[in-house]
This record gives structure tokens, C-alpha cells and sequence, in this order.
């Protein structure tokens, strides 16, 4: 590729892309994905915003690109996300064809390449060694002297009204955000279950995605919250269930519709 004086460079000619097709071509070691779509090319990060997945090489359907690894899309034209486990747009480059030449705006991405360590899509820190692993299940005894939460995330006892403790964890969590979607794991829906045993607490909890990068922070911001409301140690269990928005109290704070 070879960078002209407009701030553009070339990328590809007319005819190696396709109608539906993409390619994929990096620049200062940024992966960057050009599609040709509806008769006109575009060019967006080939990174998906929600764990830094090759988006080139998920399912192209008109103009939305499907992440193959948890299933985010994102519009190629835009880089609007549109549905979960992705939030954040997946950054646009301008695109041009001068002769049989494509060439993308390198001022652009040279501009979007500043370091930004916020960004969903970085790789998440490594957890510490044996961080995140699900604690054994709760035994018989130890289950029935507990409590579990509705679908819609309420408290409900199996016999007896929950206890001030158990309301206590349930509101200290409310403070506990997802980093990805920027909610927090009670408004989620992702608290499952909560049960009080007199020598530890056992919480079982969802992730919006399988394998989801922040599952070891999110299980030990969970923890501290939960112990420094009930001083006991908190075990919390990772639910293989798959969550979707139906499991919110009010899936409408997503702020569209699934």
C-alpha cells in the first residue's frame, strides 16, 4: 500500500473486493476490514468493540457484520452496534475510489489509533491465578436454608420473607457495573441467586456472554461487594445459562429494542 499526498491510501483495486465481500488490510499493524456493499466500499476496524474479535471473519448480511465469536453486529456503513454483547460503535474510516484505486483516509485512522485504554475492545488484564473459578455447589442442607431471586431479579423465599442481610447484598450490588454494557449486574438481571448460610454466602450469577473477558473482575468486584456487606466469606458460582435482556427488571434501560 502507498500513501498519498490527501492523507488517503490504497488498499485494494476495483475488482479484488467482491459485492458482499471484504478484505482485510493493515495499516501501521491496525487491522482494518473494507467491505463492498450495495455497490459502494467501506472501511471499518476489524476489531468488534466487545472482546476484540476479527469482525471479517463473522457473517456479512446486507450490511451488517456479525461477530463469530459471542454474535454483536454492527452496521459496516456506520459502525453503530446493534445488539448485545456489543455498546460501543465500532470505529469508520472514509473510503474512496479514484481510478481502479480504493483507497481509505489515513488521517483517520492515524487519528483513531491514539492509545485509549477504556476501550472495550483492548484486551482485558490477566486475572489472577485460579480467579473466577466456580466454588463447589451448595449441598442439600445448605440449600434449603437459603433464598433465590425471580426472573425479574426480585427476592423470593422459598418459606420465609428474606432477610434484612440478604436485602442488604442485593442493594450493595446494584453498585456493581458491567463494563461492557454499563449497567449494573442487578439491573442485568445477572444475580440469580442469593443464599445466606450462617459460615458463608453462595451467589449464583449469569454472564451476557459465554466466556465473557471481564467474568473474573465482575466475579471479584461481586465478591467484595457481597463481603463487606456480610462479613462471612462469598463464594460466587458462574452460571452456564444463557442470559438474554428478557431476564431484566427493565430490559427498556438497554435504551433499544431487542
Amino acid at each position: 500500500m502507498t500513501q498519498i499526498a490527501d492523507g488517503f491510501i490504497t488498499v485494494a483495486k476495483v475488482g479484488e473486493i467482491p459485492e458482499g465481500g471484504v478484505k482485510v488490510v493493515r495499516v501501521e499493524d491496525q487491522p482494518v476490514a473494507v467491505f463492498h456493499v450495495n455497490g459502494g466500499y467501506y472501511a471499518i476496524d476489524d476489531l468488534c468493540t466487545h472482546d476484540g474479535g476479527p469482525l471479517a471473519e463473522g457473517t456479512l448480511e446486507g450490511e451488517e457484520i456479525e461477530c463469530p465469536r459471542h454474535g454483536a453486529r454492527f452496521n459496516v456503513k456506520s459502525g453503530e452496534a446493534l445488539c448485545l454483547p456489543a455498546t460501543s460503535p465500532v470505529p469508520t474510516y472514509a473510503v474512496k475510489v479514484v481510478g481502479e484505486e480504493i483507497k481509505v483516509g489515513w488521517a483517520a485512522i492515524d487519528e483513531k489509533l491514539a492509545p485509549d485504554p477504556e476501550r472495550p475492545g483492548a484486551p482485558a488484564p490477566s486475572p489472577p491465578a485460579g480467579e473466577g473459578s466456580s466454588p463447589p455447589p451448595l449441598d442439600a442442607s445448605s440449600d434449603a436454608a437459603g433464598w433465590s431471586s425471580t426472573a425479574g431479579g426480585a427476592p423470593a423465599s422459598p418459606g420465609a420473607a428474606p432477610s434484612q442481610q440478604e436485602f442488604a447484598i442485593r442493594a450493595a450490588l446494584e453498585s456493581v457495573m458491567d463494563p461492557e454494557i454499563n449497567l449494573s449486574v442487578i439491573d442485568l438481571g445477572l444475580i440469580r441467586e442469593v443464599h445466606v448460610l450462617p459460615e458463608r454466602t453462595h451467589i449464583r450469577m449469569m454472564l451476557t456472554t459465554p466466556f465473557c473477558p471481564y467474568a473474573p473482575q465482575l466475579v471479584a468486584d461481586v465478591t467484595q461487594a457481597t463481603e463487606a456487606v456480610v462479613p462471612n466469606p462469598c463464594e460466587v458460582e458462574l452460571m452456564p445459562d444463557p442470559w438474554s435482556p428478557d431476564l431484566m427488571p427493565d430490559p427498556g434501560l438497554l435504551g433499544y429494542s431487542f
